[in-house]
């Protein structure tokens, strides 16, 4: 049995609490990083299950109602923007005149604004910038492919085919979000 000499103190000493501080702030260094990509990587996944679920919402409705419905990027004020950056909001409205926009606040089904995060954009291509979705559930026209970017990276596509189904693809890794197609 060994007895501690009297007056000499228990604790750690300055080395051993300064490489302790070492160790938590390489660990917390490399823990912060890694967090914020999985934070990244759930907002655009949140974003992209939503404007699928939309786009579903979207097609159910026309079916539904008996009554094409159209789907567009929003501007804010229950007007579709004619743009192709759908990251500020959608609008989901009745169409049967197949003008556009809504003719009345009554046509708005919804209307989304800024569903997504700020650092997360979801562009359209030029050539098709609203979804239109016929009684029977169908969505002629060209394929439409909407750009799920986080930053300047391409993270997802949705596309949705004449039929007026939606899929959705992952990118191929570091691949740029082209803001224009």
């Amino acid at each position: 049995m060994r007895m501690d000499a009297p007056g000499r103190g228990h604790g750690f000493t300055l080395v051993e609490l300064m490489v302790t501080l070492a160790v938590v702030a390489i660990l917390a260094g490399i823990a912060v990083p890694t967090m914020q990509e999985l934070a990244e990587r759930q907002r655009v996944a949140a974003a992209m299950h939503g404007m699928t679920t939309e786009l579903a919402m979207a097609r159910t409705a026309a079916i539904s109602s008996r009554m094409p419905v159209t789907l567009c990027p929003s501007r804010g004020d229950g007007l579709c923007s004619g743009g192709t950056d759908w990251s500020r909001g959608w609008l989901l409205y009745r169409d049967p005149a197949r003008q556009g926009q809504p003719r009345s606040p009554n046509d708005v089904l919804r209307d989304e604004t800024a569903p997504v995060h700020t650092s997360i954009r979801i562009l359209s291509s030029s050539g098709r910038v609203r979804v239109r979705y016929r009684p029977d559930g169908l969505s002629p026209g060209t394929n439409l492919t909407l750009r799920v970017c986080a930053g300047e990276r391409l993270h997802a596509e949705i596309i949705v085919n004449n039929a007026g189904r939606a899929r959705w693809r992952k990118a191929a890794p570091g691949r740029p979000c082209e803001t224009r197609a």
